[in-house]
């Protein structure tokens, strides 16, 4: 949603005699609106009224850690995150601090500043932005690892203000600045420049504005100069890469301007205007006097949007930049492009056609209120614009643009002195460095410094911080056209006038499964308390899968069989799909089914591959498949026995006969061969039954019937004998002795 129409647009009937400590309407949170909390902080320990202490940060999503650059002692302070948790606010204690000085500085270098880092993941570097203490000299591109040990080094151009890398790492990317610090008559303005550094092939390329014919002729160029001065006053501030990195959109702040850069050619492909903000306009309002009033009114000027960072992104397939519109003034030596508004005010004539907010007797009514009255005497006003309008610095918003043609699809008008006045009324307009009421009113207001932009949920969502009053905003920006208000969010401690978090000038977006806790986090590096506060958006808390486990993870599988696998993610408790895809390497081989059923097709050796749906994690299982053990019943179950004959199989496969006792008698009767091969048939029909079921004429057992264990007729033909044969010997005797 836009603010209640009560904070839009208001006039200065409706806020007239709201003084100092007074109420003002509340502000409602759109329906759905995020809810935001500080869990965490770091200190570095200094403080500073100028800034400069704890500025750039970024995240390491590999180790858990952010990196923060300690503009005062001029280190990359490292702080770790991975025991982070949400119930109260933890104080975080440094890791270990990395001095870039010491690794740069030579015969050919001296060490100027450290302004900017990046990380890249996919490369597992760092990247670090290095000025020389000679302003006109060339800086480096200090390629670091995780540890802060130097892997590369390369040549910038003058001041690099900014580093960028590429999503995948093959670019490292500076925004060389080129200020003149010491002015034009005495000193020298440098050329501005880009650098593009092809990590992969390290071949590094300055790309300069030197090509007036991409110069759109409406880009201001300070000085009075031409579209022919802009190779030295063109001053690249930030960088922003699209999806694939094959453009670079580099914002050009105290021109105004965006530049877009093909990053493969190395070519100025535009240098575009932004144009100038209308706050005639409704919803376009600001406080731009000093009289102790909150008073968020229309009026005749137009702002130079002036954005310091920049940041792209694809919505519906369309892609967009996002600015923080801070501005910017000029202020090198005698080189200097502001003045107060009761110095020049009688210099001005207005062009009443320039306010489309206003008729033309309203503008002039307006212009000469604010003439006559005094309360904008202090009002910071451009002077080398022109004299037709009241030009002024910065948007006091963001802005999101068509990144193709530069047109202005939404800019969020006066919503942040409208929130800001109805959230802290009794610090309105409050500077970074002291506790006046509505001191920056007359300047640049709340200053946005940085916009990030990051997924929660299913929504889009930008993030941009203000670098006076403190805090940072939070939009829902998934309809770009008409985005909605979802939080602000201010951790400065108002009780003095330099406490709590203060002036924020580097975001970080952390996504929720890349998030210790699990939940999305913001954090904001505050230049001048020198503090890195770490808030985390109360959102259901997102549990990422850390793996597979699987059931086997070989097996050996006979052809024709099945193996069912069971695979499972872990944790259980993960909020992320639970949905399992199988695959195998060789289905011909050992073909698998969407439930992990294994089927052995062919010999052979194949892999089985179960991947969760983003594919981002898999297991494996190694499955061998043998050829199945065929049984021939007409064939010998000793493959070295002969089976020449009938007979012969019959009497190899005889299974033993249960009376064994004649056998052994008539071994023992002197039946030495019968004995013999009585023996081997013996040990031949014992392996076969433990192979496979035998084979045997007289002694079949196929499961169907009993095997025949009758006594054989020849037996009791045998043992009939012997008893008659003993009967008649103990008759003999017995007669004898008779006798």
């Amino acid at each position: 949603m836009k603010l209640p129409k009560k904070l839009k647009g208001i006039s200065a009937l409706s806020l007239t005699g709201l003084m100092m400590f007074s109420a003002y309407p509340s502000l409602t949170l759109a329906e759905g609106s995020l809810d935001v909390k500080k869990i965490a902080s770091y200190s570095t320990g200094i403080t500073d009224e100028d800034g400069g202490v704890a500025e750039i940060v970024k995240y390491n999503k590999d180790n858990e850690k952010f990196y923060v650059i300690n503009g005062k002692a001029q280190t990359i302070d490292v702080v770790d995150l991975s025991g982070l948790y949400s119930t109260e606010v933890q104080n975080l204690q440094k890791e270990k601090s990395i001095n870039i000085a010491d690794a740069v500085n030579s015969d050919s270098f001296q060490y100027g500043d450290l302004t900017s880092i990046d990380i890249n993941t996919d490369k597992k570097i760092i990247a670090a932005a290095v000025q020389d203490a000679d302003y006109t000299k060339n800086g480096r591109i200090v390629v670091i690892n995780y540890d802060g040990e130097v892997q590369e080094t390369f040549e910038a151009g003058v001041q690099p203000d900014m580093v960028k890398i590429s999503a995948d790492g093959t670019y490292i990317l500076t925004a060389d600045e080129a200020e003149p610090r010491q002015g034009l008559e005495n000193g020298v303005d440098p050329e501005g420049s880009v650098t593009i550094v092809n990590f992969d092939t390290k071949k590094v390329n300055k790309v300069k504005f030197d090509d007036t014919s991409v110069i759109n002729q409406d880009v201001h160029i300070r000085n009075g100069g031409t579209t022919a001065d802009a190779v030295r006053d063109l001053e690249p501030e930030y960088i922003a890469l699209n999806k694939d990195a094959s453009k670079a959109y580099v914002t050009l702040q105290e021109n105004n301007a965006v530049a877009t850069v093909n990053v493969n050619t190395g070519k100025v492909l535009s240098v575009k205007s932004l144009g100038y903000k209308d706050h005639s306009l409704e919803g376009n309002g600001l406080d731009a006097a000093r009289n102790d009033k909150i008073e968020i009114k229309q009026l005749p000027i137009l702002g130079a949007y002036m954005p310091d960072s920049i940041t792209q992104t694809e919505i519906g397939g369309v892609e967009y930049l996002l600015t923080a519109n801070e501005g910017d003034a000029t202020e090198w030596e005698e080189f200097v492009n502001i003045e107060d508004f009761k110095k020049v005010k009688d210099s001005i004539t207005l062009d009443t056609s320039l306010f489309k907010g206003f008729t033309k007797e309203e503008a002039e009514a307006a212009f000469q209120e604010m003439k006559d009255s005094g309360d904008y005497d202090k009002l910071e006003v451009l002077t080398d614009r022109g004299t037709d309008a009241i030009y002024t610095l910065g948007g006091r918003s963001f802005s999101i643009w068509k990144a193709d043609t530069m047109e202005l699809v939404y800019d969020s008008g006066s919503d942040f002195e409208d929130i800001t006045a109805a959230q802290y009324p009794d610090v309105f307009n409050w500077s970074n460095d002291d506790d006046v009421f509505e001191k920056r009113s007359a300047k640049k207001g709340p200053e946005p410094e940085d916009v990030k932009v990051g997924q929660i949920g299913n929504d889009l969502y930008a993030f941009i911080g203000l670098e006076r009053i403190g805090g940072y905003m939070t939009y829902n920006i998934s309809n770009p056209s008409s985005p909605t208000f979802a939080n602000y969010l201010n951790t400065r401690d108002f009780s003095s006038a330099v406490s709590g978090d203060v002036a924020p000038e580097g975001l970080e977006f952390i996504q929720a499964v890349d998030s210790p806790t699990g939940r999305p986090l913001v954090l904001v590096g505050n230049e001048v308390s020198g503090t890195v506060s770490v808030n985390e958006y109360q959102t259901e808390q997102v549990i990422p899968i850390e793996g597979i486990t699987l059931t086997e993870t070989e097996a050996a599988l006979e052809v024709g069989k099945t193996l069912a696998l069971t695979a499972a993610v872990k944790p259980a408790n993960t909020t992320d799909s639970k949905e399992l895809t199988w695959i195998s390497s060789d289905a011909n081989i050992a073909a698998v089914d969407e439930t992990g059923l294994v089927t052995a097709v062919a010999p052979g050796t194949a892999t089985i591959i179960v991947e969760t749906a983003d594919k981002q994690h898999q297991a494996t299982s190694v499955i061998t498949a043998t050829a199945p053990v065929v049984v021939d019943d007409e064939t010998d179950a000793d493959p070295d026995t002969d089976t020449g004959s009938d007979e012969d199989t019959e009497t190899d496969t005889n299974l033993p006969d249960e009376d064994t006792s004649s056998q052994d008698d008539q071994d023992n009767s002197g039946n030495e061969n019968n004995s013999d091969n009585n023996s081997n048939e013996s040990d031949d029909n014992i392996e076969v039954v433990e192979t496979v079921t035998a084979n045997d004429d007289n002694n079949t057992n196929n499961g169907n019937a009993l095997p025949d264990t009758a006594t054989s007729n020849y037996s009791f033909l045998l043992y009939g004998g012997i008893i008659l044969a003993g009967g008649g010997i103990l008759y003999f005797i017995a007669k004898r002795r008779l006798a």
